[in-house]
């Protein structure tokens, strides 16, 4: 049997918040839940009676505490997550953004922090964010991956939990030009979670943005 096939899913957003001029990249520090102690984007559910776009602005404003035009947030791809013997997928619809209105702030869940595109924290994130984010911050959009992966070893995530330092200094300020802001916080170092990823297929520069994937694993229909 196939420890990868899934009977249904849930669709998730992830929005990245980009600065192209400063060549900087908004990502949040999640306190509690599912992917805690991981740098990551700002996303979540789809709560009913919503699109998937909407759920990605609400999300963005329920943890960065900013808003985004809905025009002007871009869908980017989709990627499909499967888990080792779990029947349930995580379709995840990848958003970005380059300008946003508000002011960032922490919330009971998220810590937003800025970092410079040469230095994401690749190894304090969801392993497969070194697979795909590049290619977003490279124009390599629109995109459809499927990510395959296997929970880790109770010894390895002990190992990593064990080695996950804090640094207590503050971050350095960043002056940012208008519409974006810089925010301070301090930094958590911590590993890559408790799950490896055994496998990934990446398609890059679609001719159409998916708009939701099938249960074999394939695109099943596009955007207008």
């Amino acid at each position: 049997m196939d420890p990868f096939r899934i009977t249904s899913k849930k669709v998730l957003t992830l929005v990245m918040v980009i600065d192209k001029d400063n060549q900087k990249i908004l990502l949040g520090y999640k306190k509690r839940g599912f992917g805690a102690h991981l740098w990551n984007g700002f996303g979540g559910k789809v709560e009913p009676g919503e699109t998937v776009h909407q759920g990605a602005l609400r999300e963005l404003e329920e943890e960065a505490g900013i808003t985004v035009e809905s025009h002007k947030l871009q869908k980017a791809g989709i990627l499909m997550f499967l888990f080792e013997n779990d029947p349930m997928a995580l379709e995840t619809h990848v958003y970005k953004a380059y300008e946003y209105h508000g002011q960032i702030r922490e919330c009971d869940e998220m810590r937003p922090q800025w970092f410079d595109i040469a230095d994401i924290p690749y190894g304090q994130m969801w392993e497969d964010d070194k697979i795909w984010l590049p290619e977003l911050l490279n124009g390599q959009d629109p995109f459809f991956g499927r990510v395959y992966l296997k929970r880790k070893q109770l010894e390895e995530t002990e190992e990593e939990e064990g080695k996950a330092t804090v640094d207590a200094t503050p971050a350095s300020i960043i002056n940012i030009s208008s519409p974006m802001a810089a925010t301070l916080f301090s930094s958590a170092q911590s590993k890559s979670g408790p799950f490896a990823m055994f496998e990934h297929h990446l398609d890059l520069n679609l001719s159409k943005i998916p708009r939701e994937i099938a249960f074999d694993g394939t695109i099943a229909s596009y955007e207008d």
